[in-house]
């Protein structure tokens, strides 16, 4: 599978072309060197690639998380799929070998009424922000560290640089061919308070698909990310600063990336693409009793009259005779999925991976108790059920991963 740039030009920007010989008055981004991509800060950025849009994102906090714009997988309508991730990329095309679907992000809640509300993403600047996540590693090594006090650090006179994939020079409307990583030149360059927690500088110049990117601020000869670049035109650049309210999102995704996966928690304000459930004690099944072992899910992550759209699962039972289990999952209005019965016959293990029981459990609330029962119904062998993963959404990507990804404004 390969991705190509499908480039919208000037798609939401107000592009001032300028003479040949005219020297802009504003940062420009120009190319980082082949060997500088592999190095920091520059190996923290990757590409974020949807089904419509194409912007830039870095990985940041955690090894399996990466930040990006919202405006990059919410196309003012509704929310995307999980995007593909595609680290250190400078190359013409984009294909598979360059990196993989990421499983879901976490967002701000208010962010897609504030956008209705007002008709364009511009109002929503201050927390146009998202969390990706994998249950892989995005990069090798630590990942990016971020400044929890962007907001104040950019407003202070720190050196500064933007870092992404443009696919076009707005200054000279010129497109970029390939996805080959951009920076700002090095500068102090102070931002200002903007829109709603959003802060501005009209010194430095961003194109379409730089859009999720980071802002890097040096501090004590060190990179960080302060914030995500979130809008811009020919002359100006507009941030999504991290401030105290970012740990939000990051104490929603840490059940989900940390060593030891937890139940998923409902953070104040906070949303995502869907919430996992892992159970991860041992229990012996009881050997040839023709009653069920009831495990019960508790969900409450979810906002009021929400409705199901996704459910997968993932199972880990060790047994010497797979035919001997039955395993039903029970939603929260009794609706049934009928996961495994007794097949496999004197095959060892059940262990299942992701899988859809989404069409089983559609239109259901997806707040109340999740029950997974098992049973082993034939003496001789006892079995033990490992773990299991709940995952539970309340929206229903449709992308399949073909078509090219359209540019995304900053």
């Amino acid at each position: 599978m390969k991705f190509e740039a499908s480039l919208l030009a000037g798609v939401g920007l107000f592009f001032v072309v300028q003479p040949a010989d005219a020297k802009p008055k504003t940062i420009l981004p120009e190319p980082v060197k082949a060997k500088q991509v592999e190095k920091s800060p520059c190996r923290y950025n990757g590409v974020v690639q949807t089904a419509n849009a194409r912007g830039s994102g870095f990985c940041a906090w955690n090894r399996r998380t990466f930040f990006t714009a919202a405006h990059v997988v919410y196309d003012g309508e509704s929310w995307g799929a999980p995007p593909f991730w595609a680290p250190a990329v400078n190359d013409l095309q984009l294909g598979k070998r360059d990196g993989f679907w990421s499983r879901g992000y976490y967002r701000w809640a208010d962010y897609a009424k504030i956008v209705a509300e007002e008709g364009n993403n511009n109002a929503a600047f201050g927390i146009d922000t998202v969390v990706g996540f994998s249950f892989r590693k995005l990069v090798k090594g630590r990942p990016a560290p971020i400044d929890i006090r962007g907001g104040h650090t950019l407003t202070t006179k720190v050196k500064s640089t933007i870092t992404g994939y443009p696919a076009q020079n707005p200054y000279k409307d010129k497109n970029i061919e390939g996805y080959y990583l951009h920076q700002t030149e090095p500068s102090v360059t102070p931002y200002r308070s903007h829109r709603n927690g959003s802060l501005i500088t009209p010194l430095i110049t961003t194109g379409p698909g730089n859009s999720g990117g980071p802002v890097w601020t040096k501090q004590k000869k060190r990179w960080k990310a302060s914030g995500v670049l979130v809008g811009g035109l020919p002359s100006e650049t507009v941030v999504c600063p991290f401030t105290s309210e970012t740990n939000s999102l990051l104490r929603a995704v840490k059940p989900i990336v940390s060593k030891k996966s937890s139940d998923a928690i409902g953070v104040n304000g906070v949303g995502a693409t869907s919430y996992f459930f892992p159970y991860n004690k041992r229990v012996k099944l009881p050997d040839g009793a023709t009653q069920w072992t009831n495990f019960r899910v508790g969900v409450k992550a979810f906002e009021r009259d929400s409705i199901t759209s996704i459910v997968r699962l993932s199972l880990d039972i060790r047994t010497k005779h797979r035919g001997d289990l039955q395993v039903m999952l029970t939603g929260t209005d009794g609706a049934e999925a009928l996961i495994h019965n007794e097949g496999g016959a004197g095959k060892d293990n059940l262990i299942i991976k992701d899988m859809d029981l989404s069409e089983a459990f559609a239109g259901v609330d997806p707040n109340g108790t999740w029950i997974l029962r098992v049973q082993d119904r034939l003496k001789g062998d006892v079995c033990t059920l490992r773990s299991f993963r709940l995952e539970i959404g309340v929206e229903d990507p449709t992308f399949d991963g073909s078509g090219d990804g359209g540019t995304v404004d900053p």
